[in-house]
């Protein structure tokens, strides 16, 4: 197995290693190591969701999850 660093220039890939010649008509499994493009995140718009529906928590959500901790301790 031979690991080889080349560039694409079109549809053939460029190499600089002189010992590839020992390798003529061998079969080859070509890897490319960068996307062309890349994921662009969605970006998620929390204001459009802020102000709708029921509140989820009535009173001070500090005091709610304290009743909560408190209770678990015995």
């Amino acid at each position: 197995m031979l690991a080889l660093k080349g560039v694409i220039q079109g549809n053939t890939v460029v190499i600089e290693d002189e010992d590839i010649r020992s390798y003529e008509g061998k079969d080859v499994i070509v890897t490319i190591l960068d996307y062309p493009y890349k994921k662009v995140k969605k970006k998620v718009d929390l204001k459009k969701y802020v102000g709708r529906g029921e509140k989820l928590f009535q009173s001070d959500a500090q005091e709610y999850i304290r009743e909560m901790r408190d209770d678990e301790r015995i």
